[in-house]
């Protein structure tokens, strides 16, 4: 009954999303899949459109230097994504293996995505669980924790059916069975549902925890040129990713005094970050692979998070219009 009425549903209400296209290709289904974690759709396409023309194959991504992958991923947050994407492609061989089980073994897949992957690619009978997911069987079945939601969605999978009926049922929790306001009028699985009468009890809410306040520098260096200093990121939030130094190497000189250029505020998913910009003249070569002066216009080339775009913004370096105030963590 569960099943037959969710892919009934599905079936004529699906959206039309780039990634569906039958026959189904395994590595578009998993860069899609990547993307979508923790990320809205809207938000997703023109970012997948953009990087399956880039890498168009498994092969291209694997041969690609990860300034390439992260430059197109800039933006879109969360970056361990991009570097464990880019991992994968290169440990795989050429081709992704077919099952959940072989998935797992390459870096960046656990349960859900080598799940996802393997039912919607390859139509191997697995059971996954994300958030929209585990918000449907919560409220439909009143289960209170993410394990009891893996259980319910294997004891639910139909046989043969997996791709469709686990698609489906993220396409009801993206859509329907949202977090707040879900449409029950209008949910084909309201009369099996347990919470109709109070459906935002489901899933119990997890206390929320502080942000932890990150605090540093950094240096807006211009060349005579315009072009601007920048320093890769060796580990943390950003690893592998391009900002304005936090201090100037030995290599360049700073021309003068240096100058505030106020301070960018931020809120990331799991700690706040606080950044004064001091801005003035250089010159000098910088030495090392981790150090160079890149010209606004090379910006798009390099990968920049939306924090080192906001910086360069309050320091005057780039004048690009954007309104997002929040980013997310590496």
């Amino acid at each position: 009954m569960f099943s037959t009425k969710l892919l009934r549903w599905f079936e004529r209400a699906k959206r039309d999303l780039p990634w569906r296209a039958e026959p189904r290709d395994p590595y578009r289904v998993w860069v899609s899949e990547v993307m979508l974690q923790q990320t809205r759709v809207e938000v997703v396409v023109p970012y997948y459109r953009r990087f399956l023309r880039r890498f168009p194959t498994l092969r291209s991504l694997a041969r690609a230097p990860l300034d390439d992958v992260l430059a197109l991923w800039s933006g879109l947050g969360y970056y361990s994504r991009a570097r464990n994407l880019h991992r994968a492609a290169q440990a795989c061989g050429g081709a992704l293996p077919g099952s959940a089980e072989k998935l797992r073994e390459l870096p960046g897949f656990g349960p859900y995505t080598a799940a996802a992957v393997a039912s919607l690619a390859f139509g191997e009978d697995v059971p996954l669980v994300d958030g929209n997911v585990a918000r449907v069987l919560s409220r439909v079945f009143r289960l209170r924790t993410r394990a009891q939601a893996w259980e319910k969605a294997a004891q639910l999978l139909p046989k043969g059916r997996a791709g469709p009926f686990n698609e489906a049922l993220m396409e009801l929790g993206a859509t329907v069975c949202t977090p707040r306001s879900p449409a029950c009028r209008v949910c084909i699985l309201s009369t099996l549902c347990a919470s109709k009468d109070d459906p935002e009890r489901y899933p119990p809410a997890k206390p929320r925890r502080s942000r932890p306040l990150l605090r540093w520098r950094a240096l807006a260096l211009r060349r005579s040129d315009g072009a601007v200093l920048l320093a890769r990121q060796p580990e943390g939030l950003f690893a592998g990713l391009w900002d304005l130094p936090r201090q100037a190497p030995r290599s360049v000189r700073i021309l003068g005094p240096l100058r505030p250029r106020g301070v960018v505020e931020q809120t990331l998913t799991h700690r706040q970050v606080r950044v004064e910009i001091e801005a003035g003249r250089a010159s000098g070569t910088p030495r090392g692979a981790d150090l160079r002066w890149v010209l606004p216009d090379g910006f798009a080339a390099i990968g920049l998070s939306s924090l080192a775009r906001k910086s360069l913004r309050q320091a005057g370096v780039l004048t690009e219009e954007r309104s997002s105030t929040t980013v997310r963590d590496s």
